[in-house]
């Protein structure tokens, strides 16, 4: 199977009406949802950790390709080296750090060479709050779309949906395929919540994301985020010299230019369009076969 999202879909999704408000109510979910872990944060970023989840719960669900679906630390290394995400040695620190933190637990396996792991309450319920965080944004673009939020409590429904997730991932779509403006903030922990940080000091009657200049707190973010006010001025300085944003009139004041407005649309259309193809093919696999949008995205 083919997976993608094309630049016609993304295009559509933002002509969509209410995609301003959509993505708005996005933007809350993404900065309501970020959680500051300084340990975490030493080991890997927000979009890396989002990522490193996704991936454990695909192989708990569906295996690694090797016939037999479990989580085990041999093959969530193995896939982290393969997508890049990390190395075996961050993979061996985050799994410790998840363990401890309740949210993987040990189990027993026939086989006494797989160290076994499976995903606790807490994680479903952490991944499920994601998830619903994005389906409630979508809604108000894909009013439709409202389907996969009741389907959340169908058990049948949420291995589907990690599938559905997860096999584009492994088999190569990024969701900054459209915005590449964007992917090495990105790689910054909280990169991209602070960008909605900031977009969100826009007046609420204006467009989003803002054109006129919004109010800068640099103390402020740093203790939104968890992070050292080095790391907001390190992030607000690689924008600056992207030419994505624009320090000033006033010395509290920061200016979103059209590129960086742009590429959080593009990246916001791109979420919306994934989460709409993976809910669809999640809802066909357990016997849903109901088109959600028509024509499908």
């Amino acid at each position: 199977m083919t997976f993608g999202v094309s630049p016609s879909a993304v295009a559509a999704m933002r002509a969509r009406p209410g995609f301003s408000a959509g993505m708005r109510t996005h933007a809350n979910g993404v900065v309501a949802l970020f959680r500051g872990n300084t340990v975490l944060n030493l080991l890997m970023n927000d979009r890396a950790r989002a990522l490193f989840m996704l991936v454990a719960l695909y192989l708990h669900h569906h295996g690694g390709g090797d016939g037999r679906p479990g989580l085990t630390v041999g093959a969530l290394k193995d896939m982290c080296v393969k997508l890049a995400l990390c190395s075996r040695g961050r993979c061996e620190a985050m799994l410790a750090v998840l363990r401890a933190a309740g949210y993987l637990e040990p189990a027993a396996d026939p086989d006494r060479r797989r160290r076994l792991l499976v995903p606790t309450e807490r994680l479903l319920d952490l991944q499920k709050k994601r998830w619903e965080a994005h389906f409630a944004a979508l809604a108000e673009v894909v009013p439709a779309a409202s389907r996969f939020s009741a389907a959340l409590a169908r058990p049948e429904f949420v291995p589907a949906f990690v599938g559905a997730l997860g096999e584009p991932y492994i088999a190569g779509f990024r969701l900054l395929q459209h915005a590449p403006c964007l992917a090495s903030i990105s790689d910054r922990n909280g990169g991209i919540p602070v960008l909605f940080a900031l977009a969100l000091e826009g007046p609420e009657d204006g467009p989003f994301p803002p054109t006129e200049p919004v109010r800068l707190s640099i103390n402020a973010l740093a203790t939104q985020f968890g992070v050292s006010r080095k790391h907001v001025l390190t992030l607000l300085r690689e924008l600056e010299a992207g030419g994505l944003l624009v320090r000033g009139p006033e010395p509290d004041r920061v200016t979103f230019r059209p590129p960086l407005r742009e590429g959080l649309e593009l990246l916001t259309a791109t979420i919306f369009v994934f989460f709409v193809q993976a809910g669809e093919r999640a809802l066909a696999a357990i016997g849903d076969t109901a088109v959600v949008v028509e024509p499908a995205i």
